[in-house]
């Protein structure tokens, strides 16, 4: 039976009251906090941080968005700001610095500076707390390969490990899963006409693709996992103690990031997937290879945008 409609006006109206803001703000606030997560993850284009920022301040509605970074000396120092942050004489007004954290680590800060005469209500603080979390880890991500792209083992253009580094660690994985009784997930991930976006847009475009799809694909697993740029347009993805179908439903989770995801200048893309698993795909980092490019001709033979596995036939 229906609730009358006053009382459900009523119930909406007290849900408002109990954090100080309306579902549907809520909703434009969540909404405007993960395009600026998404921004900030376009690491190439020098108008994403700004944009970031912008989105950052509508969603907490504040008059001013900083981000601090920590530097090699181990000190907070100032990244980009946006807003009102000077302020007239008398102009006093809440100000609120978050730290923001990978893991266990702080990497820096996320300031704000309210609107005058404003106090953060508990909608907005909500808000704050989850986005500390979700710009650490993006921000995190993004310093973290931008500091590794020249050091030795690792790609210039992504930071992420180059294939040396690839094989040199699957070989090292496969020998302690054999030791170990462990399973090994490997998955190879191929963007979708990608040569048809480097012809369209040019070069540079295609290398700020690659740079942001790593890291999308970094945020979207987890620490143990290794993730690396084999080389075109291919990345590969090592997943400890993971057997085949949870490395397919890992597969799909990046497939969806990459999907979900609004690439600067070049809006959506899709991927095409394969993966495998010791020891039914292989006991050796060779035979392991070869089952996840079988998987992932497969995938891009059955028209891309997909996940394929090579199942392993029946033992009599």
């Amino acid at each position: 039976m229906s609730r009358p409609r006053g009382d459900v006006a009523a119930d909406r109206s007290q849900r408002a009251d109990d954090d100080g803001t309306d579902p549907g703000a809520r909703r434009r606030a969540s909404r405007s906090l993960w395009a600026a997560c998404e921004a900030l993850l376009s690491a190439a284009d020098p108008r994403a941080l700004a944009r970031a920022l912008d989105r950052l301040a509508e969603a907490c509605d504040c008059d001013g968005v900083a981000l601090h970074v920590v530097g090699p000396d181990g000190t907070f120092q100032p990244w980009c700001a946006r807003g009102a942050w000077r302020t007239a004489p008398g102009d006093l007004r809440g100000c609120l610095s978050v730290p923001l954290c990978r893991g266990e680590e702080r990497i820096g800060t996320l300031d704000l500076l309210g609107r005058p005469g404003q106090s953060l209500h508990p909608g907005q603080m909500s808000l704050i707390r989850t986005a500390a979390g979700a710009l650490g880890a993006a921000l995190g991500a993004r310093l973290e390969l931008q500091r590794l792209r020249s050091e030795p083992g690792r790609d210039p253009l992504t930071g992420l490990p180059d294939a040396r580094a690839f094989h040199a660690r699957l070989e090292n994985e496969m020998s302690r899963a054999r030791r170990h009784g462990y399973p090994l997930g490997l998955a190879f991930v191929d963007l979708d006409h990608f040569g048809a976006l480097n012809q369209r847009y040019g070069r540079a475009v295609g290398d700020a693709v690659l740079a942001e799809a790593a890291l999308v694909l970094r945020l979207a697993l987890r620490e143990s996992d290794l993730i690396a740029r084999m080389g075109g347009d291919q990345f590969g993805v090592l997943l400890p103690e993971t057997d085949l179908n949870p490395a397919r439903r890992c597969g799909e989770r990046l497939r969806h990031a990459l999907e979900e995801h609004r690439f600067a200048r070049v809006g959506r893309l899709s991927a095409s997937i394969g993966v495998t698993a010791s020891p039914r795909g292989g006991v050796e980092g060779i035979e392991l290879v070869a089952s996840g490019d079988q998987a992932l001709a497969l995938a891009k033979k059955s028209g891309r945008r997909r996940v394929k596995a090579i199942e392993p036939a029946p033992v009599h």
